[in-house]
C-alpha cells in the first residue's frame, strides 16, 4: 500500500460525476480525498470495519466479498476503473462496512470522506443525478446476476458469468479472470470442482479457450444461447 499525491483538479482519471464539479467543489472533494496504491491481494477495507469512506477505483480491478454461514467467503462482484464501491456508507445509520474489498491486480483508489461527498450531493443536482444513475445501473447488474444464480442450472450460470466478465468487467476478449477457480465458483454459486468441470465442457465444445488464467470466448452466440435457456 502506497499513498499518492494527485490533485483532484489535475486528475485525468475523473469519474463522469466528478467531471461535473466546478473548481470550488473539486477543492472540497480534494480536502477529503486520500489516494492510495495497492498491490495485488492487498485489503482495501474489511467487512464490519468502520465505514468512513466512499471508495473510487482510479485504476485496476477490485473484488468485493462477504462472509456467509460457516465463515465461508462469497464473491459479490469484480469492479474496475471508474467504479464507486461502498456508496451504502452514505446512510449514516450503518457505521460499518457491509463487505470487504481486495485488489486483484495492481490498483489505485481514492478514499473519499463521507461528509464532503454528501455535501456535494446536496449542493450539486447534476452530480447527485449521476451518482444515483450509477447506483441504479450497479444494482440492476447485481440483481440480474443474482436472479441467474438462483434460477439457472450451472451451464447457464457459467455462461452468464463469462459474458459478465467479457462485457461488463474487462470489455475485451480474451481476458484474464484475476480470480482463483475457488473464487470464481463462489461467484456462480457452486464448488471449485463443478466449476472446473463445466469450464472444461465449454472448452471441449469449442465455446471458449482457456490458457492459464486467460479466457477467450470463441462462440459468443452459443454462450448467449446457453445463458438464455438457463
Amino acid at each position: 500500500m502506497e499513498s499518492l499525491n494527485i490533485k483532484c483538479r489535475n486528475c485525468r482519471i475523473k469519474s463522469t460525476s466528478v467531471s461535473l464539479l466546478d473548481q470550488h467543489e473539486l477543492d472540497l472533494l480534494e480536502k477529503g480525498c486520500l489516494q492510495v496504491s495497492f498491490s495485488k491481494g492487498e485489503l482495501l477495507f474489511k467487512e464490519n470495519g468502520p465505514a468512513k469512506y466512499i471508495t473510487y477505483i482510479r485504476d485496476g480491478f477490485v473484488k468485493l466479498s462477504k462472509k456467509g454461514a460457516g465463515n465461508k467467503e462469497y464473491i459479490l462482484g469484480v469492479y474496475k476503473k471508474g467504479a464507486y464501491v461502498g456508496l451504502h456508507n452514505l446512510n449514516l445509520s450503518y457505521n460499518s462496512n457491509y463487505f470487504s474489498a481486495y485488489a486483484i491486480t495492481q490498483s489505485e483508489v481514492c478514499f473519499i470522506e463521507i461528509k464532503p461527498f454528501k455535501k456535494l450531493l446536496e449542493n450539486n443536482g447534476m452530480f447527485a443525478t449521476e451518482i444515483i444513475s450509477y447506483i441504479f445501473d450497479d444494482e440492476m447488474n447485481y440483481f440480474e446476476r443474482l436472479i441467474h444464480n438462483v434460477q439457472q442450472q450451472l451451464p447457464g450460470r457459467l455462461a452468464n458469468a463469462l459474458l459478465y466478465f467479457r462485457q461488463k468487467v474487462y470489455n475485451q476478449n480474451p481476458f484474464s479472470l484475476n480470480l482463483t477457480m475457488t473464487e470464481f465458483a463462489s461467484l456462480i454459486g457452486t464448488t471449485r470442482e463443478s466449476a472446473t468441470r463445466a469450464m472444461k465442457e465449454f472448452q471441449d465444445s469449442g465455446i471458449i479457450k482457456t490458457s492459464k488464467n486467460s479466457i477467450e470466448i470463441i462462440d459468443a452466440a452459443k454462450l448467449e444461447e446457453i445463458k438464455r435457456k438457463g
